[in-house]
């Protein structure tokens, strides 16, 4: 995964760091204008893609196979998963990416894509999408971990809809650089090329909130049940906190991102882990320590999901598997 992400980083890297930002940013908010919250101010004022509805910039299969020679694709997976079958194409990094007119990351499941589809959104590269579902969406060889992933927590039975409140509102955590008198523009960029470095920060199981921060990202129906005969109000995990994305982006600096704690982890679930993995990249930019749940509320209810009106566009099945060609070897 590193000497991928050395490569990811060798077709973005030289346009990272000239990439021009304003650095005259006025402060939202009363207090300490500390870096971490500098760079909010910047991501806001450059069109918030996180707190929109275009985050977390997902493209279909279908699209992708209809322009096998316009999108430059990038994958993701590591050298024996590549080697095992991938699109025709992708990895083409000796092309000139500026030719393109899409860049598509591609992964095994959809999720580390969109992690870092996100952190190159950041950046300013508004034509960067992440692959829906990943290769498990492509071809039905792929798609072994998302169907295995499907199910039900075994402590399904305690989940409740009963609603916790968030912490009351803190400073944004401390950030540091090695140079903290550069510019904004270099700061926003060196900070961003460090969490591509780190990789991505995922949850296999959701951990126990007696030591972690459990935050459900999504509408409201994701977080409370209907009253089902069959899941009776169980909604969420206790002690998950929830909120709000579209129409309210509740991480934005004006509503509650500043509720989230510095001092614990942050684990975020959403319907299937793509927008969680969106909202962990930008949370670990302003010095958060949170990572993604793997799969989202497709592992923890996947019974609701499927039964649930509001939540059946999100549940993973075999309808969502194509059978586009792929090729082997290098």
């Amino acid at each position: 995964m590193k000497n991928l992400l050395v490569q990811i980083l060798f077709v973005f890297g030289f346009i990272l760091f000239n990439n021009c930002v304003e650095d005259n940013v006025a402060p939202p908010f009363t207090g300490q204008l500390n870096p971490a919250a500098e760079m909010l101010v910047y991501f806001e004022s450059q069109g918030d893609f996180v707190n929109s509805n275009l985050a977390p910039a997902l493209i279909d299969a279908q699209e992708v196979n209809s322009n096998l020679t316009n999108y430059l694709i990038i994958d993701l997976r590591s050298n024996s998963d590549f080697q095992n079958g991938h699109i025709e194409g992708a990895l083409n990094i000796s092309n000139d990416a500026g030719s393109y007119s899409k860049i598509i990351l591609v992964s095994k499941n959809g999720q580390s894509s969109a992690y870092f589809t996100c952190l190159l959104r950041l950046a300013g590269y508004n034509n960067v999408y992440s692959m829906k579902y990943g290769m498990a969406s492509w071809n039905q060889f792929f798609a072994d971990e998302w169907l295995d992933a499907l199910g039900d927590a075994v402590n399904i039975a305690a989940y409740t809809d009963s609603t916790y409140a968030k912490n009351s509102l803190t400073d944004l955590p401390m950030v540091t650089f090695d140079n903290p008198k550069a510019s904004l523009s270099e700061r926003v960029n060196t900070r961003i090329k460090k969490i591509i470095e780190e990789g991505f920060y995922f949850s296999n199981n959701l951990p126990s909130e007696n030591n972690n921060y459990i935050v459900c990202y999504g509408k409201m129906r994701l977080y409370y049940a209907r009253r089902f005969v069959t899941f009776d109000g169980r909604g969420h995990p206790p002690g998950a906190i929830y909120y709000m994305d579209s129409p309210d982006f509740e991480f934005r600096s004006g509503k509650y991102l500043q509720s989230l704690p510095t001092d614990k982890p942050i684990c975020v679930y959403d319907y299937d882990g793509q927008q969680s993995a969106c909202m962990t990249a930008y949370l670990r930019v302003l010095g958060y320590d949170a990572n993604s749940l793997l799969f989202g509320a497709n592992q923890l209810f996947y019974s609701r999901m499927i039964d649930e009106p509001d939540l059946q566009e999100y549940a993973f099945s075999s309808l969502m598997i194509n059978n586009f060609p792929y090729v082997t070897g290098e």
